[in-house]
C-alpha cells in the first residue's frame, strides 16, 4: 500500500521521494514562517529523521493551520509509524484544505482501510479516481479493499485495470486469482496464479492455491507438485503438508482400491504427523492419520503376501 507525500510526491513504506514544494497559504496565517518550517521538515525527512521532521511540520501547521501539504506529510509519517488515528486526522485536514488533491483522498482511503472503516475508505478512493482517473495505484488499493469485503467481481475488475499497466506486481495477480477462483473462473484463476509464480517463484500462497484448484479437479499429479512446492517453501504449514499427502495418496490409488508406493505414502503422512504434533490447531487430526498409516501398513503386508 503506497502513501503519498505533498501534492506532487509519492512515498512508500520502504522508500521516500521528495519533490518540489507546493504551498497554499491561509488568510491571516504567517505563510512565510510556515513555508520555512515545511521546507526544513522535507530536508529532515529526506535524511531519515522523521521525528525531527514531525516537529517542523507541526510548526508549519501552527503558523498556517490550512497548510494542506504539511498535513499530508504529517499524515504520511504517522502512517509509517502505524499511528493511524493521527494519520487520519491530518489526511482529513489535507482534504478539507485542498479538496482537489487526489493524493490526499487516496491517503485518506488508505488509512481508513487500515482502520477497517471500509465504507469511508471506498468513498475516499472513488474521490481520488474522480479527480485523477489514471491514478492506477488506487485501483490496487481498491482491490485490497474488495478482497477483504469478499466483493469478488469488484476485486477482479480493479486488479485487471491495475495489471493492464503494472505487469510485475505479483500480489495483484495473486489477488485477481483469488477473485477468479471464488467466481469459479478456474482457467483465469490458474493463469493468474501461474503469473504470480512467474514473477515471484517463492510465493507460497500461489503454489498452495494452485494445489487447491488441481485437487478440486482431481488432477492429482499437478496438485501434488503444487503442494510439494508449497511445503518446500513453508515446511511447517500443516494444511499444505496434509494436502500434499492426500494428493499423493490419491495419485497412487489403483483401480482395485489398493495403492502403489505405499512406503512413500506413509512417509508423507509421517511428515504431516511431525508437523501436526507441533501445532495445536492440527492435533485433532493426529488420531485419524495414525489410523490411516496403520491401515496402509496392513495393506502393504497383505499385498506382499499376495505377491
Amino acid at each position: 500500500m503506497k502513501m503519498i507525500k505533498c501534492r506532487f510526491a509519492t512515498i512508500s513504506t520502504g522508500s521516500l521521494l521528495l519533490l518540489l514544494l507546493a504551498f497554499s497559504g491561509a488568510v491571516g496565517a504567517d505563510t512565510e514562517k510556515a513555508k520555512e518550517h515545511f521546507n526544513e521538515g522535507l530536508k529532515l525527512e529526506q535524511a531519515g529523521q522523521d521525528t525531527l521532521a514531525l516537529i517542523e511540520y507541526r510548526a508549519a501547521v501552527d503558523f498556517d493551520p490550512n497548510y494542506a501539504d504539511a498535513h499530508l506529510n504529517l499524515g504520511s509519517i504517522y502512517f509509517k509509524q502505524d499511528k493511524f488515528e493521527d494519520a487520519r486526522t491530518h489526511f482529513k485536514k489535507a482534504t478539507e484544505n485542498d479538496a482537489e488533491s487526489a493524493d490526499a483522498w487516496a491517503n485518506l482511503g488508505r488509512v481508513n482501510y487500515k482502520l477497517k472503516d471500509y465504507i469511508e475508505a471506498e468513498n475516499a478512493y472513488k474521490k481520488a479516481l474522480e479527480l485523477k482517473p489514471d491514478y492506477i495505484e488506487v485501483h490496487k488499493d481498491m482491490g485490497l479493499l474488495y478482497y477483504n469485503q469478499k466483493n469478488w467481481p469488484a476485486l477482479v475488475e480493479n486488479m485487471e485495470t491495475f495489471t493492464a499497466q503494472v505487469k510485475d506486481d505479483y500480489l495483484a495477480y495473486y489477488l485477481m486469482g483469488k477473485g477468479n477462483q471464488k467466481l469459479k473462473k478456474t482457467s483465469d484463476a490458474v493463469a493468474n496464479f501461474k503469473k504470480t509464480i512467474e514473477i515471484k517463484p517463492d510465493y507460497f500462497n500461489a503454489h498452495n492455491s494452485l494445489g487447491q484448484i488441481y485437487q478440486s479437479q482431481e488432477r492429482h499429479q499437478q496438485a501434488f507438485e503444487a503442494y510439494k512446492k508449497a511445503v518446500d517453501l513453508d515446511p511447517d504449514n500443516y494444511r499444505a503438508v496434509y494436502n500434499m499427502a492426500i494428493s499423493y495418496q490419491s495419485l497412487n490409488m489403483r483401480d482395485d482400491g489398493y495403492y502403489d508406493n505405499i512406503d512413500s505414502i506413509i512417509s508423507y503422512w509421517n511428515q504431516f504427523l511431525k508437523v501436526a504434533r507441533k501445532n495445536p490447531k492440527a492435533k485433532s487430526l493426529i488420531p485419524q492419520i495414525e489410523e490411516t498409516i496403520s491401515g496402509l501398513q496392513e495393506m502393504k503386508v497383505y499385498l506382499e503376501e499376495e505377491a
